[in-house]
This record gives structure tokens, sequence and C-alpha cells, in this order.
């Protein structure tokens, strides 16, 4: 589970990609990734899209399904998820991957890969569940100054 508000930086990127390697020498094998996006009025450089895209790349194929909510609403959430749904179908990843604007969606639809990857009987609840305790402590955080 990643989520992101306000501007990630390439050093924010570097740190997620130094977790990542430490999470997946910790523990191997396929996973499901879920990335949930906060709406703010942050906007990305050439270099931080590049770094991204690096990310997202990463451990593609360590990933059995990813989803990804853009929480934006209205005209806005409505062309990033088309924007990203459209560059999904011009480079494809080798799992399947689905874009939704709602948090419960997302859920329903990674339940069955969750369970999959987890050899259990986890229902969409128990996943809401640890999803709106995540979000409340990511909530609670301290944030970081604003950058220019």
């Amino acid at each position: 589970m990643h989520l992101f508000e306000g501007k990630v930086t390439v050093d924010d990127m570097a740190q997620i990609e130094a977790r990542s390697e430490v999470w997946h020498a910790k523990i191997p094998g396929k996973l499901v990734e879920m990335v949930i996006i906060i709406p703010t009025q942050a906007k990305m450089s050439a270099e931080e899209r590049t770094a991204m895209a690096r990310i997202i790349r990463r451990w593609e194929n360590h990933r059995l399904a990813s989803a990804t909510v853009i929480l934006a609403q209205g005209i806005v959430g409505s062309m990033h998820r088309s924007v990203l749904t459209g560059m999904q179908m011009l480079a494809p990843a080798p799992h399947p991957v689905k874009i939704f604007g709602a948090i419960a969606d997302a859920v329903k639809w990674v339940t069955p890969h969750v369970t999959e990857v987890c050899a259990s009987n986890v229902k969409p609840d128990e996943i809401d569940s640890a999803i709106a305790d995540l979000i409340t402590r990511f909530s609670a955080r301290p944030v970081k100054a604003p950058q220019d």
C-alpha cells in the first residue's frame, strides 16, 4: 500500500526505492499493490515523472496485480484516471492493472489477488479496515514544509 499526498520529490523517491529494496529482500515473492493518490495542487517536474516511472516499473515482475486509486473528483479526477489508463494501454504491465476513483471499488477488485498471494480467505471488509487504519495514521503524520 502506498499513499501519496502533495509534492513527492526525487529525494523522496530515492527513499521509496531504498525502502522497497529492503522490503523485497525481507519478503520475496509475488505481491499485490495498491496506490492511493490524495488530491492536491502538486505538480511533477519531468525529472520527477521519470523517477516515478522508474519506481513503478522496478518491481512490476513481482506484482500479481496492482490498483491505483485517484481520489480527485470531477473533471480533474476523470482526466487523471483516463490519462493513467491510457498510459497503461500504451505500455502495459505484465500483470493486471486497474485505475479507480474510489477505494471500495479497488478493494473489491484486488481482494481475489490478495487471497491468492496470502493463501487465505481475506475479506474485502478486512482490507477496507486495514486501509482505513493506514490512512488514519498517514493523515496524522507530521507534514513536511511546502516546497516551491
